[in-house]
């Protein structure tokens, strides 16, 4: 049995309140590519400016793991390349957006768990969504890490403490893949079988798609016993950020899914918004 925080989902939905967004961002060469999954976020960024433009973007990504949990706190933070084996384009790509270090000393300085930090920057998992998202690199980034010697209720727990920078005018964004067996996908990349999924991974998305819709936080916590869920999450990195992404979830919020693909077999490229 989980130990969930009383608050879940008990925070009331405000004005102006900024909304969560989950990107399963997939491989680093998105940055460079205009495909259905890119000019989705390039229209999900649009829509934002036009309707709430955010103050500054705060990512948690599935790249950037700790012991401790800190908060990118440089006032321009430098883009890390955190792979290898890609054309040089993506190795010399820039996007200069600023950070909100006055926002992140912030965040820390009312947090009991997180630390702010000038490490780390903006990794992949960051700025091959933001460059798609805001092209404009016109809106602060700046990072959250991922504890990951902690038990998923950690995380869920943690998500409570960022509630409060959507009112501050922050948007958060959990950048990952829910289902990410990188291992299973690696015979697939540049044979031309892209846009597909095996068995289990179409049965893992198709069960967590549905409980991401019913909140349902403690099922997924406890994903292995789920159709596909140890084959679909080998290991938790980019399944943490969707965790944090729902726990957001206000009391009247909904989870509207912006887009859907499985692809190289094992990857989802699932994304949803909460407003």
């Amino acid at each position: 049995m989980s130990i969930l925080p009383k608050e879940l989902f008990s925070w009331e939905k405000t004005d102006h309140l900024q909304p969560v967004w989950f990107v399963g961002h997939g491989s680093p060469m998105n940055a460079l590519a205009n495909n259905p999954f890119t000019q989705h976020l390039n229209q999900l960024g649009k829509t934002v400016l036009e309707q709430n433009t955010p103050k500054a973007v705060l990512v948690i990504s599935a790249h950037w793991l700790t012991r401790g949990t800190f908060v990118q706190a440089s006032p321009q933070p430098k883009i890390i390349y955190d792979f290898g084996g890609f054309p040089p384009a993506l190795h010399t790509f820039q996007y200069p957006a600023k950070g909100d270090a006055e926002e992140a000393v912030y965040l820390a300085s009312h947090s009991k768990s997180i630390h702010a930090t000038t490490e780390w920057g903006l990794d992949h998992g960051a700025w091959t969504v933001l460059c798609h998202l805001f092209p404009q690199a016109n809106i602060p980034a700046f990072e959250v890490s991922i504890d990951y010697g902690q038990p998923l209720e950690y995380h869920v727990q943690l998500a409570q403490e960022l509630q409060f920078l959507r009112e501050r005018g922050v948007l958060i964004l959990g950048s990952g893949n829910i289902v990410h067996n990188l291992r299973a996908s690696m015979a697939n990349l540049g044979n031309g079988r892209e846009a597909f999924g095996y068995a289990w991974a179409q049965e893992f998305d198709s069960w967590s798609s549905q409980k991401i819709l019913d909140k349902d936080v403690n099922a997924l916590i406890h994903y292995e016993g789920a159709p596909g869920g140890m084959e679909s999450v080998p290991t938790p990195d980019h399944y943490i950020p969707m965790l944090y992404a729902l726990a957001l979830a206000r009391k009247g919020e909904e989870v509207h899914y912006t887009f859907d693909e499985l692809v190289y077999g094992g990857i989802s490229m699932r994304c949803f918004e909460i407003k």
